[in-house]
């Protein structure tokens, strides 16, 4: 493989510059590949990108992505045509009296649905979203608050589908052996600062005791003007939050079960006909049509997710993240690697828009680091676990942002303008935790 060096990071350069002055997300992703398809093989470079998208949407990956995506798509438009989330919004409405209480209940709502990042995300997006309306909060503050939560919760509990994952990294990159998994995960964890720490700084921002500001602050000041006030009067829908709770209650513990969030949504839809169909919420027709319109729904989802793939891929050929790496190991020391860790799989892990794809690679290579350096590896580990979830925080075009704004119907320039500001709090206060820990105990 050709070494590119410090070019290697030109598409994504072209990436996030396209997207803020676009504002078409799937649009500039798919520049940047053509930029990184160019360096590749010049002029002749149509078919050999063509095989990559081709490679793509052939992967097991992206097929499982397309059908968990559109299940959840489905489940969301059979909700609202059952009148389910209206009903949920109804009963918030009686608790969430005041800005703090909804997004405080959106906070918790993410809390509470912690066995995956998707799920906790639908969850909250779809759950409250009028109830944000209702008090002119920005649908920004709500994407923040319910992305900055969904991984991070998950990320610390270890039946999670992502705690089940960073057990299998510790595992096989030799942090632990398959016995100790779960005892060394416990052991990891308290060092695992960024998911922590986003979780109480977005409470502390959802409760108004960390004040928003930025671009944030614009968005308060839109919604809250007369032109927003206009916009979205609704009168009250009646129906029964348990046409709601209920189906998330069983995709939470078929996926809890089975350890995979697509028998989840599946088993989830179809217990929607049984439970709708018999209370004449809907005829089957009906019920067909919001599945289809639902899965139709997430098209532009799909379209963000196959780019984003696509300049992963094309990233990789670059040896983009070989070199970021590399470029990192002649200043490595043992007080150095957590924080450096942090950084370098962060910066990757958004690059990329691939988390655990990165975390995977990471952990057999920055590891054997730590150990070679006698560093701590616990603390390497845990800034390795943390770097993911704050990648798939910041990365405006990673699968968990776009379906945050899918699920909370915004653009994905409006979350990286208002959310990525405010997730430097967090991504802040861990890195100079690993630095000040790598210190005392590295």
């Amino acid at each position: 493989m050709e070494n590119y060096g410090i070019l290697s990071l030109l598409p994504v350069a072209v990436v996030i510059i396209l997207v803020f002055v676009t504002r078409r997300t799937a649009a500039s992703l798919l520049t940047g590949s053509v930029v990184g398809a160019i360096m590749l093989y010049g002029k002749d470079f149509a078919k050999p990108l063509i095989d990559v998208v081709y490679g793509v949407m052939g992967s097991d990956t992206w097929i499982w992505l397309v059908l968990v995506c559109g299940f959840f798509g489905s489940l969301v438009a059979l909700f609202e045509a059952s009148g389910g989330i209206f009903g949920f919004t109804n009963i918030a409405a009686k608790v969430c009296t005041t800005e703090k209480r909804t997004l405080f209940g959106a906070w918790l709502l993410g809390v509470i649905v912690f066995i995956d990042d998707w799920l906790s995300i639908l969850s909250v997006g779809a759950a409250m979203r009028n109830a944000t309306d209702r008090f002119k909060i920005p649908r920004e503050m709500l994407a923040f608050v319910s992305n900055a939560v969904a991984s991070s919760v998950c990320v610390i509990v270890p039946i999670s589908t992502w705690g089940v994952f960073m057990i299998s990294q510790m595992v096989a990159s030799g942090v632990c052996t398959t016995e100790a998994g779960m005892a060394t995960f416990l052991k990891t964890l308290p060092l695992m600062f960024y998911p922590l720490m986003a979780l109480l700084c977005s409470l502390l921002f959802a409760i108004g005791i960390l004040p928003k500001y930025g671009p944030m602050k614009k968005a308060y000041a839109l919604a809250r003007s007369e032109e927003a006030q206009d916009m979205e009067q609704q009168e009250e829908k009646k129906g029964n939050a348990l046409n709601f709770l209920v189906p998330i209650v069983l995709i939470t513990a078929i996926t809890i079960a089975t350890g995979e969030i697509l028998y989840g949504t599946l088993f989830g839809l179809v217990f929607c006909a049984v439970l709708y169909l018999p209370q004449r919420l809907m005829s089957l027709n009906k019920f067909m049509d919001s599945v289809v319109s639902g899965f139709k729904d997430m098209v532009g989802v799909f379209m963000i997710i196959t780019s984003a793939f696509t300049l992963r891929d094309i990233n990789s050929l670059l040896g983009m993240p070989e070199y970021v790496i590399g470029a990192a190991k002649a200043a490595l020391s043992p007080e150095l690697l957590p924080v450096a860790a942090f950084f370098i799989v962060t910066v990757l892990g958004v690059a990329a828009g691939n988390f655990w794809g990165i975390c995977a690679i990471s952990f057999p290579v920055i590891i054997p680091i730590a150990v070679a350096l006698g560093g701590n590896v616990l603390l390497t580990a845990g800034a390795i676990i943390s770097a993911t979830a704050a990648a798939s925080h910041i990365c405006f075009f990673g699968s968990e942002a776009t379906l945050t704004c899918s699920a909370t119907q915004i653009e994905n320039v409006q979350y990286a303008k208002t959310a990525i500001p405010m997730l430097m709090v967090p991504v802040i206060l861990s890195a100079t935790l690993y630095l000040g820990v790598g210190f005392l105990i590295g």
